[in-house]
C-alpha cells in the first residue's frame, strides 16, 4: 500500500483488486474505530479492510465467541445472548468461524440487529466455505473486517491476531463453550488485557467444550451468565430489554418425560444409560425421546440425546 493510498479519504479508496463495496480504514477516517487501538500490550493494526455497512462506535457492541464443535446447549445459550444483545441494539461481534460464530451472527441478523465478522484472511478469499451464504448476508446487512490485503489466505498464525480485532471492535467478550486451549479462550484473555469486561457461560464438567469458561469462572477471570440480563448488569444497568424466556404458562409434562428429561445433560446421552436409570424398556425410553425432540426439549446428537435450553426451563420450572 503506497502514501498516497493512505493519504485518500476512505470513501474514494479501495484495497488493489477487490470488490468496489471494499473500503480501507487507517486511523484519520472518521469510520475507523478508536477501541482497536486499545488492545493493552498488544499491537493496533495498520489498517481495516471493510466491506457492508459502516462500522458504529456509537453503538455498544458485544463478542459472542466459541467451539467450532459446539453441543446443543452451546448452540441455545448463542443464540439466546446474541438474539437478545441485537434486540436490544448491541451490535454482536464474531470471527465468521463454523460453530458458536456462525451461530452468534445468524441470531442476531434474525433478530434484526447488526452484527460484524472480523476474518483472519483477505476480504476476497471465501474462507469457511461452509458460511459464504452467511458471509454474503452479514455484507448486506451488517459489515466484514479484516487487517489483511487481498490474497491473504487463512494461515494458523492469522487467528489469533484476529482475535484481537474482534476484542477492539467490543466492549465485552461473551465466551459460549471452548476448550483451555482454544481461540476462544485466547479471545478472553485479549480482552481481560485489554480491559474489556469478560462473561463465560458455564457448563457441564461431563462437556469437554465447557472446560475453558469453567474455568475462566473458577479462576475469577469472567463473570458467570446464563442470559443476556447478566451482561446488561454489568455492561449497561441503564438499557432498556424485554425478557421473553419465561413468559407463557408451565410445560406440561408426563411423569416419564419429567425422568426421562432428569437424566439427560449437555452432552450426549445414550438410551441404554437413560433405560438404567428410570427403570423403563429402551422402546418406552425411544418413544418418549421422540415425543420431546418434537417438542424440541430434547436433541438428538451423536448417537445420543442432549437436553435443549428449552428442555432445560421445562424441567426446572416442572420441578418448582
Amino acid at each position: 500500500m503506497t502514501d498516497a493510498t493512505l493519504a485518500a479519504p476512505s470513501s474514494m479508496r479501495t484495497a488493489a483488486g477487490a470488490a468496489p463495496s471494499t473500503r480501507v480504514l487507517t486511523r484519520s477516517d472518521e469510520e475507523w474505530p478508536g477501541g482497536v487501538d486499545q488492545l493493552g500490550p498488544l499491537s493496533p493494526p495498520d489498517a481495516l479492510y471493510v466491506c457492508g455497512l459502516p462500522l458504529d462506535s456509537s453503538s455498544t457492541s458485544v463478542a459472542v465467541v466459541g467451539t467450532r464443535r459446539p453441543t446443543a446447549a452451546g448452540i441455545d445459550a448463542a443464540q439466546s445472548l446474541a438474539t437478545g444483545l441485537a434486540e436490544a441494539g448491541c451490535v454482536v461481534v464474531s470471527g465468521l468461524a463454523v460453530g458458536i460464530d456462525a451461530v452468534a451472527h445468524e441470531a442476531a441478523l434474525r433478530a434484526g440487529g447488526r452484527t460484524v465478522a472480523v476474518v483472519g484472511c483477505g476480504l476476497d478469499v471465501n474462507y469457511p466455505q461452509r458460511n459464504q451464504r452467511l458471509r454474503s448476508r452479514i455484507e448486506r446487512d451488517g459489515t466484514v473486517v479484516s487487517e489483511h490485503p487481498d490474497g491473504t489466505r487463512p494461515a494458523p498464525q492469522n487467528f489469533p491476531a484476529r482475535n484481537r480485532i474482534i476484542v477492539g471492535l467490543s466492549s465485552a467478550v461473551v465466551v459460549v463453550e471452548g476448550g483451555l486451549q482454544s481461540g476462544a479462550l485466547i479471545t478472553a484473555r485479549i480482552g481481560l488485557d485489554a480491559n474489556r469486561l469478560v462473561f463465560a457461560v458455564p457448563g457441564s464438567v461431563r462437556n469437554a467444550m465447557a472446560a475453558g469458561p469453567n474455568e475462566l469462572i473458577r479462576t475469577s477471570q469472567a463473570a458467570l451468565t446464563t442470559s443476556v440480563k447478566d451482561i446488561f448488569e454489568e455492561l449497561a444497568p441503564s438499557m432498556v430489554w424485554s425478557d421473553t424466556s419465561s413468559a407463557g404458562s408451565a410445560p406440561v409434562l408426563l411423569e416419564e418425560e419429567r425422568d426421562v428429561l432428569s437424566i439427560l445433560d449437555d452432552t450426549p446421552v445414550v438410551v441404554d444409560h437413560i433405560c438404567r436409570h428410570v427403570a423403563l424398556s429402551p422402546g418406552r425410553v425411544a418413544m418418549i425421546l421422540s415425543r420431546l425432540e418434537i417438542r424440541s426439549f430434547v436433541l438428538r446428537k451423536g448417537g445420543g440425546y442432549e437436553i435443549t435450553a428449552a428442555g432445560a426451563r421445562a424441567r426446572a420450572v416442572v420441578g418448582d
